[in-house]
């Protein structure tokens, strides 16, 4: 294990590391992209039919400013809705929590510094997934809002990294704790 980890968690609690690297998180987000804007769309289309799909795009391009600033705050959102949900039941609240960005792939990040039940550790996880792609994606399912549509697909998009790592921690008896990992994306899996 590195330093960085035998700082911050003793290294005879951990069980098990389930990692992946910011850049692999980007790639399968990006991947996901596709299947996740089927999904979503063929719905939406089905009910509303093709022309509120194509006028969100034209919506979103006559909005090129909004959309950006959107996109910026969703980022910042993201990483917040991360954060407030593991200081909530981190012992010591949000002193917990760290942000940054881990530059060389340009990547924000929200970090917990204390282990967490594995339940919590998951509902934090998944969290910016629920309230930035899927809550919008359902509106615009239920309203026939075409740019909505388009903004959820991109956020659960955003998601995808938080998502694969969340396919893993669901694998994880409940009984043990997580503790987020200092430096990849994922988690440490500790003894009872």
């Amino acid at each position: 294990m590195n330093s960085e980890i035998e700082n911050s968690v003793d290294e005879s609690m951990v069980i098990k590391s389930e990692t992946m690297s910011a850049l692999n998180a980007n790639i399968i987000a990006f991947a996901m992209l596709l299947p996740i804007a089927i999904i979503c769309i063929v719905p939406f289309v089905l009910i509303w039919g093709g022309q509120p799909f194509i006028e969100g795009f034209s919506f979103l391009r006559s909005h090129q400013i909004r959309l950006l600033l959107i996109l910026i705050l969703g980022i910042v959102l993201h990483e917040g809705l991360h954060g407030l949900t593991w200081g909530l039941f981190a012992k010591s609240g949000l002193k917990s929590i760290r942000f940054g960005i881990k530059w060389a792939c340009l990547t924000p990040y929200c970090h917990c510094n204390e282990p967490l039940k594995r339940n919590h550790y998951l509902l934090g996880g998944i969290m910016p997934g629920l309230v930035l792609g899927l809550f919008p994606v359902i509106v615009a399912l239920i309203l026939g809002i075409g740019w909505m549509l388009l903004l959820g697909i991109f956020f659960i998009g955003a998601a995808g990294g938080d998502i694969m790592v969340l396919f893993k921690l669901i694998k994880v008896d409940k009984r043990h704790s997580i503790q987020d990992h200092p430096n990849e994306i994922g988690f440490l899996v500790l003894k009872d």
